[in-house]
C-alpha cells in the first residue's frame, strides 16, 4: 500500500474568470460594396495605406506589451492599491489562521472552499474542499489544505488545484516550502505521532516517528531543507515540551530543548539558523551553532493577546495586555536572536497584529490602527464588521477578516 492514494477531483467546483469573446471578421463586406471601391481608384489606395498602418501600430503595442508585461502589470498593481472594498465570505466560517496574504493579493479556506482574491477583492479562483476541518498553510503563490483528523489535502495556487489526495494516515499538521516540497504529521500505529517530509514529486526524502511526545505544532525551513517540531508530554503530573529542530539528512534531531511548565502551540523560523516557538506562559527563540541555545521570553505575568511571526524579516511580534480584562496591550518585537529590541506601548485591547517591514497594523473593538515602528501612530480607521484577523499587505493596505466578509482597507 502506497503512502497516497490518488483520487479523482470529483468533488471540486472549480470557478475561474473568463471573459467571452467574439470573432468579427473583415470578409462581411457586401459585394456591392467592393464594386464601389473598385472605381473610387485613388480613394481605395489611401484606405488601405490607413488599414495597413493601424494594423502596423497595433502589432507594435502587441509587442510592446508582451515584453513589458510585467513592468505593466506592476505598474496597474500599483495604481490599484489603497482601493478599498468588501468581499462577501464563501461558506459561513473562516478560522483566523486560514486568512492569508498571497501573490498579488489574499486567499483563505472556509469551512466549504478556497478562495483566491486580487489586491481589489475580485475572485481569481475558488474550489470546494469538501473537508471537516480544513487547515491551510501558504507560501508567496501556493497554498496547502488539508483535513485536521482526517487523510485529505490539496494544493492550489491562484488559478487552479494543483495536486489533490489522501495520506496513508490520518493528519495532524503540514507544511508546505517554497520549492512545493512538504511535510505531513500524522498517527501512526504503536506512536505518538509520525513525521513523512517529501519531495515536490510526492516522493518520501524523510521519516521520524515520536514515541514520548505529542506533536502540537510544526514549520518547515524556508528552502525545505528541515523542520522545527514542537511536542508536548507528562511528568509527574507537570507538563513537559520540547523543540525539535530537525535536519532531514541526518537521521536524528539536531537539537532538542526540553521546557518545563509550559504548552507550546505554535512554532516557525525566523532565518535558516533560527526558530521560534510561541507558548501559553512565555516565547522561546533557538538558534546558535547547531541551535543548540534557547532564549526565553517570559510575559511577565501579562497575556498574551495576539502575536505575528514575520519570516520575511524575522521578527516575532508579541502583543501583552498588561490587565486582566485585555486592554493596555503593549506590542514586543523579538529578533532572530531572542532579544527585544522594539517595544510600542497602546491602551487598546488588541485581537490581531500584523508586521510589514516597518510598519505595524493592530486591531481592536473601535478599529484598525497603523504605527510606525518608533511607536508614532500613523493613522486609525474603523471597521464595519467584528474583526477576526487582519493581514498587512503593504505599508498602508491591510485586509481584515471579519465575521461574514473581508475587507480591504488603506490606512
Amino acid at each position: 500500500m502506497g503512502l497516497f492514494r490518488k483520487k479523482p477531483n470529483h468533488y471540486r467546483n472549480d470557478k475561474k474568470k473568463k471573459d467571452d469573446r467574439q470573432v468579427m471578421s473583415f470578409e462581411q463586406l457586401p459585394l456591392d460594396e467592393y464594386e464601389k471601391q473598385e472605381s473610387s481608384g485613388l480613394k481605395l489606395d489611401k484606405k488601405k495605406l490607413l488599414i495597413a498602418a493601424g494594423i502596423l501600430v497595433l502589432l507594435v503595442l502587441c509587442v510592446v506589451l508582451y515584453f513589458t508585461r510585467g513592468n505593466i502589470s506592476s505598474c496597474v498593481d500599483n495604481m490599484s492599491k489603497g482601493k478599498s472594498f468588501t468581499s462577501v465570505v464563501s461558506g459561513s466560517s473562516v478560522d483566523a489562521g486560514n486568512f492569508r496574504t498571497f501573490s498579488d493579493g489574499l486567499c483563505y479556506a472556509s469551512d466549504t472552499s478556497f478562495v483566491c482574491l486580487d489586491s481589489q477583492g475580485q475572485e481569481l479562483f475558488s474550489t470546494q474542499h469538501g473537508y471537516a476541518r480544513p487547515v491551510m498553510k501558504t507560501t508567496d503563490t501556493a497554498a496547502l489544505v488539508y483535513d485536521l483528523g482526517s487523510t485529505g489535502f490539496m494544493f492550489a495556487d491562484s488559478t487552479h488545484v494543483i495536486y489533490s489526495s489522501d495520506a496513508e494516515y490520518n493528519i495532524y499538521l503540514a507544511d508546505l516550502a517554497s520549492d512545493m516540497s512538504y511535510a505531513l504529521v500524522t498517527e501512526e500505529s504503536g506512536y505518538n505521532a509520525r513525521l513523512s517530509a517529501y519531495t515536490a514529486e510526492h516522493k518520501i526524502r524523510y521519516s521520524y516517528s515520536f514515541s514520548e511526545y505529542y506533536i502540537t505544532s510544526m514549520a518547515l525551513s524556508p528552502d525545505g531543507s528541515g523542520a522545527v517540531v514542537c511536542g508536548i508530554s507528562a511528568d509527574k503530573g507537570s507538563s513537559v515540551s520540547i523543540i525539535y529542530v530537525v535536519d532531514f539528512s541526518k537521521e536524528e534531531p539536531v537539537a532538542k530543548h526540553q521546557i518545563s511548565g509550559d504548552m507550546l502551540f505554535d512554532c516557525n523560523y525566523l532565518s535558516r539558523n533560527s526558530v521560534c516557538a510561541i507558548g501559553s506562559d512565555a516565547s522561546y527563540v533557538v538558534n546558535g551553532s547547531k541551535f543548540s541555545s534557547l532564549q526565553k521570553k517570559s510575559y511577565s505575568q501579562m497575556t498574551l493577546t495576539a502575536y505575528d511571526i514575520n519570516t520575511d524579516v524575522g521578527v516575532l511580534a508579541l502583543s501583552l495586555s498588561r490587565s486582566g480584562d485585555g486592554r493596555n496591550c503593549s506590542v514586543e518585537y523579538v529578533n532572530a536572536s531572542g532579544k527585544t529590541e522594539k517595544t510600542i506601548e497602546t491602551d487598546k485591547a488588541l485581537i490581531s497584529v500584523s508586521t510589514y517591514k516597518d510598519r505595524l497594523a493592530v486591531c481592536d473593538t473601535q478599529g484598525v490602527h497603523l504605527y510606525r515602528y518608533n511607536g508614532d501612530l500613523i493613522s486609525s480607521s474603523q471597521v464595519n464588521s467584528d474583526c477576526k484577523q487582519i493581514r498587512l499587505a503593504s505599508t498602508n493596505f491591510v485586509y481584515i477578516l471579519g465575521l461574514s466578509d473581508i475587507n480591504g482597507l488603506a490606512l
